[in-house]
């Protein structure tokens, strides 16, 4: 999520033409502060999460790009969630071989 957050608040600052410097004067923090959270090396407290949604008038959920599809158990958002980060693990070789077992599942059973 670190990473995903990282790009998400970087693509907002540049959409804005703002410099990390800028921002991190919103949001009251050094700019390595920012430059860090770009890069992935930290994550911000609830506080600083609220002032950057503030500041780009995006929702929270947007900004951890969490969505919730009521239809859907608990149960089933976890094993989605659990298939996720194996996929994310998943070295080149064996996404390639998930990739090529999934077009088989869905082409049988659609």
């Amino acid at each position: 999520m670190k990473k995903s957050l990282a790009l998400k608040v970087k693509s907002l600052r540049e959409a804005e033409n703002l410099t990390q410097e800028q921002l991190a004067d919103k949001c009251d923090v050094s700019w390595r502060t920012i430059s860090n959270l770009e890069r992935g090396l930290v994550v911000p407290d609830l506080c600083m999460l609220v002032k950057i949604s503030k500041i780009f008038n995006v929702s929270i959920d947007d900004m951890l790009n969490v969505s919730f599809d009521d239809n859907k158990s608990r149960s089933r958002l976890e094993r989605e969630q659990f298939i996720i980060e194996k996929i994310k693990q998943a070295n080149d070789k064996v996404l390639d071989y998930l990739l090529d077992q999934l077009m088989l599942l869905f082409k049988y059973f659609n």
